[in-house]
């Protein structure tokens, strides 16, 4: 029964963050294209369904915004410790 609750824990976290990342996705103008390294280049609207499906872009998409959040999280020690300097 325990394994079965973090199952699907996991998988409301999953959704979550899914969601979260299709929401950043969409504050990106349409007109704009965006280049995953050597994978090419793709529409807001063909990243968005690819994180949607879960395929191997749509997963890269998820790890950058994932890191690119947790850098944030990063940035205020590093202003505190600039202000306190002063």
């Amino acid at each position: 029964m325990e394994k079965i609750q973090q199952q699907n824990k996991e998988e409301i976290i999953a959704k979550e963050i899914i969601d979260l990342v299709v929401a950043r996705l969409e504050t990106i103008p349409s007109n704009i294209s965006i280049s995953i390294g050597g994978d090419g280049s793709f529409t807001v609207s063909e990243l968005i369904e690819k994180v949607k499906t879960g395929d191997e872009i749509g997963k890269k998409m998820v790890e950058m915004q994932l890191a690119y959040l947790r850098s944030l999280s990063n940035l205020r020690p590093q202003q505190e410790n600039a202000t306190s300097n002063n």
